[in-house]
């Protein structure tokens, strides 16, 4: 059985597992995942996330409740909550990321992904959940003096927020590196984003975490251990 089938095959049984409300079933799929030696980044983005994406568009289409969805959602939550420690590293070199959703975008599973593939690569991360408020991120931003700021869309409801906190961050000085990501920007909205001033955009956290890289490039050890 290749890789590619055998994620397929936990990525169903995620799905059914969510769409029958059986928790433990859902947690059962992420333990066999694992068992058989999936990646933990592979379980986030090829068996979490479309499972997820299945969920939304069920519910857009009335296949399912917002009850359905809701319970999808914390069932998904407290399995990042298994998985998140799984994948991070103790920050050592002074990277700092601020991660939130855009103001008025209430989806916070995406922002947790992003958090901890960036602990996974040693950044120091500060999560902020949903929905932050444009001039709140920018008090913050302004106190904390990250080097990034990540903002997460998935809805089209969500650019005015965006944007609102592109220009707050933006009039900062120094200014933070502003990045947008979510599922927003893999539609029309895509063609919007230079508009908005942001330095990157981003089609998932393992594009993120590879472009920061090189932006931002890891201390090496060495010059870690000599206090460079």
């Amino acid at each position: 059985m290749t890789r590619t089938v055998e994620v397929e095959e936990h990525r169903r049984a995620y799905l059914e597992a969510l769409m029958g409300r059986n928790v433990g079933a859902a947690r059962g799929a992420v333990d066999a995942a694992i068992s058989v030696g999936v990646p933990i980044d592979e379980i986030y983005l090829d068996v979490l996330q479309p499972a997820l994406y299945e969920i939304g568009r069920a519910w857009a289409v009335g296949d399912c409740s917002v009850a359905d969805e809701h319970c999808a959602t914390a069932v998904t939550q407290s399995v990042l909550g298994m998985l998140g420690p799984r994948m991070r590293t103790a920050p050592k070199d002074g990277r700092l990321a601020v991660v939130t959703g855009s103001p008025e975008e209430r989806h916070a599973l995406g922002v947790q992904m992003v958090a901890d593939f960036l602990e996974g690569d040693g950044w120091e991360v500060l999560n902020l959940g949903a929905s932050t408020p444009a001039a709140d991120l920018a008090r913050l931003a302004d106190a904390e003096r990250p080097d990034v700021v990540a903002l997460s869309t998935a809805t089209p409801a969500g650019l005015p927020g965006a944007a609102e906190a592109v220009d707050a961050l933006l009039a900062l000085d120094p200014r933070p590196f502003v990045v947008l990501g979510g599922q927003l920007w893999a539609g029309p909205a895509r063609a919007d984003a230079p508009a908005l001033g942001a330095d990157l955009v981003v089609d998932g956290p393992r594009e993120l975490v590879a472009l920061l890289r090189e932006r931002f490039p890891p201390q090496p050890p060495e010059a870690e251990e000599r206090g460079f």
